[in-house]
């Protein structure tokens, strides 16, 4: 589920500057970021049709990075994160719009240049969901996920 999760973050990142009021990330982190993945070895990069992508560690955590196929250009970052990091009001949102469900996985993707977007699984027995949740804490509906 993580892989369709990430998959669908991605494309709407490379798709859409939708959140454009969002927060950027701190300069020095998405240094951080950028300076981790130019060690990573050419050998641990994945492709598929819609991007290359290739899993480091930074600060305790696992981050996958996201470039361009055609290009090589970066995307960006996504960055595993718990519920509490989603934007203020999201997990009420969410409980709200999605009586039932249960938040499965949450990820926070940084673009290239900095801009910070918030993602969330939800399941309900057999069917999931992908939620684009706004700077403002509002979810909707990213993507109806494959059973």
């Amino acid at each position: 589920m993580k892989k369709i999760l990430l998959a669908a973050t991605l494309i709407v990142a490379i798709t859409s500057a939708a959140f454009a009021d969002g927060k950027k990330a701190d300069a020095k982190f998405l240094s951080d970021l950028k300076a981790s993945l130019k060690s990573v070895n050419e050998s641990a990069w994945t492709t598929t049709e819609f991007y290359r992508k290739t899993s480091f560690s930074l600060n305790g955590k696992t981050v996958n990075a996201y470039l361009d196929p055609e290009t090589s250009n970066l995307v960006g970052f996504s960055i595993p994160v718990d519920e509490a990091s989603l934007p203020d009001g999201a997990k009420e949102d969410i409980a709200k719009k999605f009586e039932g469900w249960q938040i499965t996985n949450t990820i926070m993707f940084i673009e290239a240049e900095g801009q910070i977007k918030y993602f969330a699984q939800i399941n309900k027995g057999k069917k999931s969901l992908a939620l684009s949740v706004s700077p403002k804490g509002k979810a909707n509906i990213y993507a109806r996920m494959p059973q």
